[in-house]
């Protein structure tokens, strides 16, 4: 991966959930780093890729 990737990962704003947990009561069940290693194996098995949204439209 391009260095500048991983530059603009570090710069990634934090989430504050505070309102949500306050307002909704609302709880985090996953740390941020089991979500982003989700997110990562799901790239890397193509997870969703026969969704509507990530199958692409064919234009023309």
């Amino acid at each position: 991966a391009s260095p500048h990737l991983f530059d603009a990962v570090l710069r990634l704003p934090i989430m504050d959930c505070t309102r949500a947990r306050v307002e909704l009561g609302w709880r985090a069940t996953r740390t941020a780093t089991e979500v982003l290693e989700e997110f990562l194996r799901g790239l890397q098995e193509g997870a969703g890729a026969a969704t509507e949204p990530m199958r692409g439209r064919k234009v023309g």
